[in-house]
């Protein structure tokens, strides 16, 4: 099947034009599978010595700490594997896991997953943060909060708060109160498309995408509100279209003026992943945006990657008293 033309359209003005064939092709092939260990349970290079001794043919992510990668004829053996089996390992994709590594959370903070289920980025966030740090989870959809629930005791995440509401007034029960701050915003999904399977572009339209947008905006504002001054938000979807990625964090920027600062993303900068990441866009259809989107980033898919937008911000005073 092939892709929506119009969303091809769009993707021929939002990827660099030396690199577009080679994206475009990342939708027909067969995708690696990303995975990490779970040291909540089990230590990892012990897991890794199980995954070796049963002959599963991972390798590792270079400048990615603790992704791993199987490829596409290798994910059998991964779920079939006794660290599968056993919650030690957790299939997540390489480009999903460079949101929590971007926010870089230290051992014994606060933080804020504001859009949580399935819980894979909570479950991290749980580990980087340790016993002595705590992970507020936030979901909206009753059906996805209990899969949340379910999904962190599994990965024996016993730091991790998980709370059942609206993102997007979370804030006023706690404003300004956490050092770090994910908003791994819901979106139109476009990183995940596949060409032989109808059913991951069934629901996209350019609606959709308008749609999305608005519950962005009001989730990033609501995150900046509880983010502490002093302390870092990450931004991030799995599409890429500008109005979810790039025009959010600006229409943010509008709103928050010298009150946030976009910073670097902290991303890898050699090694294969590092190829695939490019600078966010500074225009979209005519309408500039700050160069300081430049400092965001785009993923380009490959065999290992998803499509993702990260960017990662730095608030510098409060901003509880802004509308």
């Amino acid at each position: 099947m092939p892709l929506p033309e119009s969303f091809v359209e769009r993707l021929q003005k939002i990827v660099p034009e030396d690199r577009l064939d080679a994206v475009l092709a990342t939708f027909e092939q067969p995708v690696a599978t990303g995975f990490r260990v779970n040291t909540m349970l089990r230590d990892e290079d012990d897991v890794l010595g199980v995954l070796e001794d049963e002959e599963v043919p991972f390798t590792a992510v270079v400048d990615v700490p603790g992704a791993y990668t199987v490829p596409a004829e290798g994910r059998g053996a991964l779920l079939a594997s006794r660290p599968y089996a056993d919650g030690h390992v957790y299939v997540q994709n390489v480009s999903s896991q460079m949101a929590p590594l971007a926010l870089a959370p230290r051992a014994g903070e606060r933080v804020l997953d504001l859009c949580a289920a399935p819980g894979s980025k909570t479950g991290q966030l749980s580990a980087l943060v340790g016993p002595s740090g705590e992970v507020t989870a936030v979901e909206k959809v009753r059906p996805r909060f209990y899969k949340l629930k379910a999904n962190v005791y599994a990965q024996g995440a016993t730091n991790v708060l998980p709370w059942m509401g609206n993102g997007a007034v979370y804030w006023r029960r706690e404003p300004e109160s956490f050092d770090r701050v994910l908003v791994d915003a819901p979106c139109s999904t476009e990183g995940r498309f596949r060409a032989h399977d109808p059913e991951t572009t069934a629901y996209w339209s350019l609606r959709k995408i308008r749609e999305m947008r608005q519950k962005q905006v009001k989730l990033l504002w609501a995150g900046i509100q509880a983010l502490k001054p002093g302390g870092t938000l990450v931004y991030s979807t799995c599409t890429f279209a500008p109005e979810e990625n790039e025009a959010v964090v600006a229409k943010v920027l509008r709103t928050f003026g010298d009150t946030i600062e976009i910073v670097e993303a902290g991303l890898p900068t050699r090694g294969p992943v590092a190829e695939q990441i490019v600078p966010g866009l500074t225009e979209w259809n005519d309408r500039p945006f700050a160069p300081a989107l430049a400092k965001t980033r785009r993923v380009l898919p490959s065999n290992t990657l998803e499509g993702f937008y990260i960017a990662r911000i730095a608030k510098r005073s409060s901003t509880v008293d802004i509308d």
